[in-house]
């Protein structure tokens, strides 16, 4: 029994000794203190990226041309002939419908015949007064020419009757012829003077005749014209408003005509999203499964009642798209600029928004300002570019705590 109390007395100070002794290895064994870390947090990492952050965007658009006419006859008329089908093209002047023209061509040929009728006047009236009034020279002429010889005889006479060498009467005889001779010269004179006057007043009143038969033709020749309806510009004809043998009114609407090349679309868009769409702004536009590029041509930038600001897009290649229908209009606006990170890799603690960076095995908190986001991006401030991100982020990661980081790739 002391043998054995003894043992244990020695044993037990030892023990002791040992438990306390300073450095001594059998410290760690202390069962109060926490169990070492030592298995490391498994976690996946993106690089972030300075970039721009932008989003897509869709609204309805209204397909319009920007030439769209409902063409209307000038003339009344039974239609004769339709010679364009709807969905066609048509040049600029080509003649879609043509109307019966059977009596403006006759009111034509009447034209015509008055017109040469006219002509033909003029012609009698300019030769007439022409030959009359050589006749009438020629009588001038010869009035003339008796005046010389009666003035002469009676000069003669005037002589003889002064010698004695004839009688008085024979004298009266000589002065009677000179005064005939006069008379006859201011009659011959007299008639020319008057033929003159009359070529002036009915040449000019034949011409004007003629210029009135003219216009007459051109009237003619207008109103047959307009019964063919033809294409003010070349397009395509969208649609008929009638058929061989219907009568139509002068003004009324026969076909509507459309410029696919200067194809529209309308749509609208919020305030901010109308600062990234100025003129000259690609976008696409979707109809019938086919997708269209469209440029932006005007964005007049202020709202309407509705809190939106009209856009309209001039449409490339657009032939087949039917005129109103309603497309859709996609485009991309920019949101932020920044780093760019996953959203799964941003959380908020404390009210800020924090990401957890992994360096040299360690997770660091880091606390950044989110300046946009869309979908799964986020653009941050506050955080490097090609800092290796935690994303997505574990339940039970914190700041401080030793991480295996798996690299995902780089942030797109």
């Amino acid at each position: 029994m002391c043998a054995r109390s003894f043992a244990l007395t020695l044993t037990l100070p030892l023990l002791l000794a040992a438990c306390a002794a300073p450095g001594g290895t059998k410290a760690e064994n202390n069962i109060d203190a926490p169990p070492a870390k030592t298995t490391a947090l498994q976690v996946t990492t993106v690089t972030a990226k300075a970039g721009t952050l932008s989003a897509q965007r869709s609204a309805a658009a209204t397909l319009q041309a920007q030439r769209d006419s409902q063409v209307a006859a000038q003339a009344g008329g039974a239609v004769k002939a339709v010679l364009a089908q709807e969905g066609e093209r048509v040049q600029a002047g080509e003649v879609v419908v043509q109307l019966d023209d059977l009596p403006q061509r006759q009111a034509l040929d009447n034209a015509r015949l008055q017109l040469e009728q006219a002509q033909l006047s003029l012609a009698q009236t300019q030769r007439t007064t022409q030959g009359s009034a050589t006749a009438l020279r020629a009588s001038v002429q010869a009035a003339e020419a008796t005046l010389a010889q009666a003035r002469s005889n009676a000069q003669s006479a005037e002589r003889l009757f002064g010698l004695g060498g004839i009688s008085q009467a024979e004298l009266q005889a000589a002065r009677s012829q000179l005064a005939q001779a006069e008379s006859g010269l201011a009659q011959a004179r007299t008639n020319l003077a008057q033929n003159g006057q009359s070529a002036q007043g009915s040449v000019p009143l034949a011409r004007v005749q003629v210029e009135q038969a003219r216009t007459g033709v051109q009237q003619a020749e207008q109103n047959l014209a307009r019964t063919a309806v033809r294409a003010p510009f070349a397009g395509t004809v969208a649609s008929l408003s009638t058929e061989v043998g219907e009568f139509v009114a002068q003004g009324s609407p026969v076909f509507r005509l459309v410029d696919p090349g200067s194809l529209r679309a309308q749509f609208s868009v919020p305030a901010d999203d109308a600062a990234t769409l100025r003129p000259g702004t690609a976008l696409n536009l979707g109809y019938g499964g086919q997708n269209y590029v469209a440029t932006v041509v005007e964005t007049p930038g202020i709202a309407g009642s509705n809190r939106l600001v009209p856009v309209t897009a001039r449409v490339q290649g657009g032939d087949a798209l039917p005129v109103g229908a309603t497309a859709q209009a996609r485009y991309r606006v920019t949101l932020g600029q920044g780093v760019l990170v996953p959203s799964s890799a941003v959380q908020a603690e404390d009210g800020q928004n924090v990401v957890y960076v992994a360096a040299a095995g360690v997770a660091q908190r880091t606390p950044v300002t989110v300046v946009a986001e869309s979908g799964a991006q986020v653009a941050v401030q506050g955080l490097d570019a090609g800092q290796a991100v935690i994303s997505p982020l574990p339940a039970s990661l914190q700041d401080g705590a030793r991480v295996t980081a798996a690299r995902g790739g780089a942030q797109p």
